[in-house]
């Protein structure tokens, strides 16, 4: 144990007191921060198309289409205050802060959610809008045909003086839209007045029949109240978001295990290579046990993997707690209220220490990454396989195929986190633990075996000769 404890050191430190793992730490959560906030930070950063329409039917579809743009965009603000409740006080402020609006408007809104929590309401920025309408060229609005209109909003809009040119021609059922833009590829404005001038034809055929504004106003504001229950529910009936947050949760587990698994097991079969063909393996094997070496090699990139993970999750929830509080109390609870964090917990380091297991015997049969890539081939298509019903197991969580996959141990500490949330039966959390511990012990077995043959090897790696040496070599 001793020597296993200082081959662990040595690994663990070998990469902590590099400049690049402490610049990995920063640069990883930075690209991913702004990947996915690169959507709100380009629509918060673009200008609001300037847009004019040239109503050309002489039924005042232009106002119309304007006005509705309008309530769009309040209807957008009030859903963005909504949410902002929602993630910085949880479902009770995100509740009285739609009733607020409903009597009140924004800015009772507002209030609302400034009596949960003050610095969120302080925080809040309305979305920008997506355009403003100005007015039409007085020649475009002259023009007694849609073609001799769009030359002058091809002119408009050629010259950059209008971002966007609506003209709309024919008349009740029959309106043609003519959208000039400047950009090429989607024009931006192009589906909300597909739905926008689709809308009001609709209103306006529905009161040519007899159908008072009143009446369809009064109709399109009917909703069902409408309720999400479930025996599983904590109150044994309605569903709240806490009692969606472990399928949520485990789905989140299992990507950190795969991400865990690229970053930490690669690490390992890097450094493995790396040693083999420096001929540190071979002085190592002179001084200490095969398991002692791929025991200590495997808890030194584990204690840095959860270094990384720790620093991660740490910058996480402070972020959490000072922008989505309610989220995150709600995240706590989910964990410490049914011991998920231990559930979750075994299947994370069980299911890595397989994959870091087959990853170090791995790398003792490569020379150098070409190498490695033949033989991790295999492997990475088979770690594919879970990601890909990760996503569903949220929305089915009971379904056969997945009950059958979380029986395949290299799937098991994937899925069964995810699954957590359609209560599987006591039988399959057992049984797969138990499956998945007997495969890690296997493994463990085969990679000591393989370590030992591979780490004092040389040449091409020969798959069949290679797996007969394993066999054959007894373990030492």
């Amino acid at each position: 144990m001793s020597r296993l404890l200082k081959i662990a050191r040595r690994e663990y430190l070998a990469y902590v007191r590099t400049v690049g793992f402490w610049l990995s730490i920063v640069a990883l959560p930075l690209v991913i921060g702004v990947t996915a906030s690169a959507p709100l930070m380009m629509m918060k950063s673009a200008k609001p198309e300037r847009l004019a329409i040239v109503d050309l039917t002489g039924q005042t579809f232009g106002p119309a289409v304007a006005k509705a743009l309008v309530e769009d965009q309040s209807r957008a603000n009030a859903r963005a205050l909504r949410a902002a409740a929602l993630s910085a006080a949880g479902p009770q402020a995100q509740e009285a802060v739609r009733k607020a609006q409903e009597w009140g408007g924004d800015a009772a809104g507002r209030a609302a959610l400034a009596r949960y929590n003050p610095s969120a309401a302080a925080r809040f920025k309305t979305p920008p809008a997506k355009a403003i309408v100005l007015p039409a060229p007085a020649e475009a609005l002259a023009a007694a045909t849609p073609r001799e209109a769009g030359v002058i909003a091809r002119r408009e809009v050629a010259d950059k003086r209008l971002d966007s040119v609506l003209i709309l021609g024919g008349r009740d059922d029959a309106i043609v839209m003519d959208l000039w833009s400047r950009n090429l590829g989607a024009p931006v404005l192009e589906n909300d007045l597909k739905t926008t001038v689709g809308e009001i034809m609709r209103e306006r055929a529905l009161a040519r029949a007899g159908v008072s504004a009143r009446t369809l106003k009064a109709a399109d504001g009917l909703r069902p109240a409408f309720n999400s229950l479930s025996p599983r529910a904590a109150s044994g009936e309605k569903v709240s978001l806490r009692d969606r947050l472990p399928a949520i949760v485990g789905f989140a587990a299992g990507m950190l295990l795969w991400s865990m698994i690229l970053t930490g097991a690669s690490i390992l079969l890097n450094s493995v290579i790396e040693e083999k063909s420096s001929k540190i393996l071979e002085v190592l094997l002179s001084s200490a046990s095969v398991t002692e070496i791929l025991g200590g090699k495997v808890l030194g990139v584990a204690g840095l993997t959860l270094t990384v993970l720790s620093i991660w999750a740490l910058g996480g929830w402070v972020a959490l707690i000072n922008f989505a509080p309610g989220l995150a109390g709600d995240i706590l609870a989910v964990l410490l209220g049914k011991g998920l964090v231990f559930y979750f917990g075994a299947y994370l380091v069980v299911g890595y220490l397989m994959y870091a297991a087959l990853f170090a015997g791995v790398g003792a049969f490569c020379e150098s990454q070409r190498d490695a890539q033949t033989l991790l081939g295999p492997i990475m298509m088979v770690m594919t396989i879970p990601v890909v019903f990760m996503s569903q197991a949220i929305r089915a969580p009971d379904a056969p195929i997945l009950a059958a996959l979380s029986w395949i141990p290299p799937f098991t500490p994937f899925l069964m986190p995810v699954r957590i949330a359609g209560d599987p039966p006591l039988v399959q959390v057992l049984g797969t633990t138990v499956l998945m511990i007997v495969t890690l012990v296997a493994i463990m077995i085969f990679s000591t075996r393989a370590f030992h043959v591979g780490a004092l090897s040389t040449g091409k790696v020969d798959l069949k000769g290679l797996i007969g040496r394993i066999v054959r070599k007894p373990a030492g």
